[in-house]
């Protein structure tokens, strides 16, 4: 029993170290983007800048997903902590395939390339 309630512990510790890389790289994206509004010739577009934010969390998200298939089973050999990285590799498969299936029925892939945001005039 103290076996499953480790691996299911690793489990959800891996989602939530995916979920935390994203929030900080969504962060440092959120800066980057203020300072290039900032400094910006134009006015603040307040929708356009919202948008940007949400087009920047996806992006962050995803990349994060994507990154994580790559480097957890890289790690998990390198420090040889099997279970932790394997869990991530889980979890970041799980959030991948999901990630998917949303752009897939959103039809995501197309134009934009991001979820399509319907954009009122």
């Amino acid at each position: 029993m103290e076996s499953f309630q480790e691996g299911f512990s690793s489990f959800i510790t891996g989602f939530s170290i995916i979920l935390l890389i994203a929030v900080v790289i969504w962060m440092i994206g959120l800066v980057v983007l203020l300072f290039r509004e900032l400094f910006s010739p134009t006015r603040l577009d307040l929708r356009g800048y919202l948008y940007k934010v949400w087009r920047m969390l996806i992006v962050s998200v995803e990349c994060t997903i994507y990154g994580t298939v790559v480097i957890a089973p890289v790690m998990m050999y390198v420090t040889e902590e099997y279970l932790r990285y394997g869990m991530i590799t889980v979890a970041a498969v799980i959030l991948t395939v999901i990630s998917l299936y949303i752009r897939r029925q959103t039809g995501g892939w197309g134009r934009s390339g991001m979820f399509r945001i319907r954009r009122h005039k």
